[in-house]
């Protein structure tokens, strides 16, 4: 079955559509439980708007259906796969935080860190994007 959606999809956008699933049960949480808004916690909803959008966007566009088989020889794909998965759980593990400072009343944090996993948060995405399966 993995197989199946790895030759249908492509990994790439095997973990953007995790990454889009995530922000879509976030915007679902978040309009059923709004929490308060500081300054520093829009900046977090800010990235995580512009990234459902961005998502959204490359579902939707030709880009996403129309793509090009490239061939790449064994080696070379394993070794694009790894680098996929790695960028991923890069992009993950950032998604990860900056939703649990986002949700989290208690916590202090510094604004400069959040938004250095921000810019990791949404190159993960972009590197995605532009990448071939």
């Amino acid at each position: 079955m993995k197989n199946f959606f790895i030759k249908l999809m492509g990994i790439n956008d095997i973990c953007l559509t995790a990454f889009l699933s995530v922000l879509i049960i976030n915007m679902f949480l978040n309009m059923l439980f709004p929490v308060s808004a500081s300054a520093e916690k829009t900046v977090i909803d800010v990235a995580t708007r512009t990234a459902t959008a961005v998502l959204a966007g490359y579902f939707i566009s030709k880009g996403f259906s129309d793509k090009k088989d490239l061939p790449l020889a064994r080696g070379k794909r394993t070794r694009k796969n790894i680098q996929s998965f790695i960028v991923a759980m890069l992009g993950f593990a950032s998604l990860l935080i900056l939703l649990i400072v986002r949700y989290a009343d208690g916590i202090n944090f510094s604004a400069a860190t959040v938004s250095q996993i921000r810019d990791l948060f949404l190159a993960s995405v972009a590197f995605l994007m532009g990448t071939p399966d």
